[in-house]
């Protein structure tokens, strides 16, 4: 009886230091990349009043030797050109390095891309801050924002 104890007592601790080593593993690592999946999507409506149409956009990475690239997709829409802007905040908490980018260009239709090349990150996990900054007729403006983790190779 004893060993039936002691045997249900090393399972209940063996399953609990799994369940604390789980729980603590995404705090320090970040979560692999899924290359063909969006770092994010951003919704808000077209910069055209009566500002009710949605527009969205997914943002793609795709990092090698110590620098990251960003895509940013957008479906504007409307077929209504509207000024875009993509913007890039970066810090690589492992390093502690950090920078700034952007781009822009006119968007509209559903097939729309921006890229930011080049992102000198380094390997590690990178903090981004992106966004998207749109600007139609006359004082018009949306935008869309999005913060996450990646893993730079």
């Amino acid at each position: 009886m004893k060993s039936g104890i002691r045997s249900g007592l090393l399972r209940f601790a063996a399953i609990t230091c799994l369940a604390v080593t789980a729980v603590g593993a995404p705090a320090a690592f970040a979560a692999p990349n899924d290359p063909s999946g969006p770092l994010c999507t951003m919704s808000y409506p077209v910069p055209v009043e009566p500002f009710q149409t949605p527009a969205s956009s997914d943002v793609f990475a795709t990092s090698a030797g110590g620098s990251v690239d960003l895509k940013v997709h957008t479906n504007a829409g409307t077929d209504v050109a509207y000024d875009q802007k993509f913007s890039v905040n970066w810090s690589n908490i492992d390093t502690g390095r950090s920078g700034v980018a952007d781009t822009s260009a006119q968007v509209k239709g559903p097939d729309n891309t921006l890229t930011v090349t080049g992102i000198p990150t380094k390997p590690g996990r990178i903090l981004f801050n992106l966004g998207v900054f749109n600007h139609g007729e006359g004082q018009n403006y949306t935008n869309g924002e999005c913060t996450v983790e990646y893993q730079a190779s």
